[in-house]
């Protein structure tokens, strides 16, 4: 304030202005900076989980007979599982399965779930009728029992033949959870947090950025599109793998990763 009061009347507006853009870019950094970091941790966790879930089959015996191109009775629609739950907390696991067929199925389906470590798994097994036509689901239940290396649970499907004498898997699908302690909060609890706290950083940091004359904004490229385009990336991310599209969400993050390898240096060394 004593530094204002010292300006002639007629410097005082334009340095109350600088003061005003200086505070929005530093703000507005901090809290863009913060959506970036809800944005990664999320994804990342995510596709890391999905990724090693991907690894999980249990039984070898299963991953040698694997056969996809055998018929079924029915076909393995998808999987959904809860992303994050918290340490004690327990999880419901949802495999689609779809009859096409005119005639009224009654499959085989074998459930893998980690167990101790990557060697050892439990296994669920049960029959289950679908009228032709319709969609049946098919729940299994994950507690802390089945966490292995300290966060992870893994847990994989098989749709099973049964035109054979003997079975073997001919569809499957997998997934993984990641156990992760939170302030407290439950699984769900703590996806809408991340969710939310992006978004929101996101969105009011980039208005506050984009308002702020920043120097990136006068950068050859614009270093603020780049930020823009990073944050629309991985809010992509975040959509995909609440969809369990797991693949995809990888490679957008890869696209993330590269694409703030580029920023930062252009960041750090900018020439207006």
């Amino acid at each position: 304030m004593k530094t204002d009061a010292c300006l002639p009347s007629s410097l005082r507006k334009p340095f109350r202005s600088f003061l005003f853009k200086s505070q929005r870019q530093i703000i507005g950094g901090v809290i863009f900076t913060i959506g970036l970091l809800f944005g990664y941790g999320f994804n990342s966790l995510a596709v890391i989980t999905d990724l090693n879930g991907a690894g999980f089959w249990g039984d070898f015996q299963d991953a040698i007979e694997f056969d996809h191109d055998q018929p079924t009775q029915a076909e393995l629609v998808k999987i959904r599982c809860p992303i994050l739950l918290a340490p004690g907390e327990e999880g419901t696991i949802t495999a689609t399965f779809r009859n096409p067929h005119p005639k009224k199925a009654n499959i085989l389906v074998k459930v893998v779930v980690s167990e101790r470590d990557f060697v050892n798994y439990r296994v669920v097994t049960s029959s289950l009728p679908i009228e032709s036509g319709d969609e049946q689901d098919f729940r299994w239940q994950i507690t802390g029992q089945d966490i292995i290396e300290r966060n992870f649970i893994l847990t994989r499907v098989f749709l099973m033949n049964q035109y054979r004498s003997i079975q073997y898997p001919a569809r499957t699908d997998t997934c993984g959870i990641f156990v992760l302690s939170l302030f407290g909060l439950k699984g769900a609890s703590m996806v809408v947090l991340m969710l939310v706290t992006s978004l929101i950083s996101l969105g009011v940091g980039g208005v506050l950025l984009y308002h702020s004359d920043s120097p990136i904004q006068k950068s050859s490229p614009r270093i603020d599109y780049g930020l823009y385009g990073l944050a629309g990336i991985l809010l992509i991310g975040m959509i995909a793998n609440l969809l369990g599209w797991w693949i995809f969400a990888g490679l957008v993050l890869l696209l993330a990763v590269l694409l703030t390898s580029i920023l930062i240096p252009n960041m750090l060394f900018r020439r207006v």
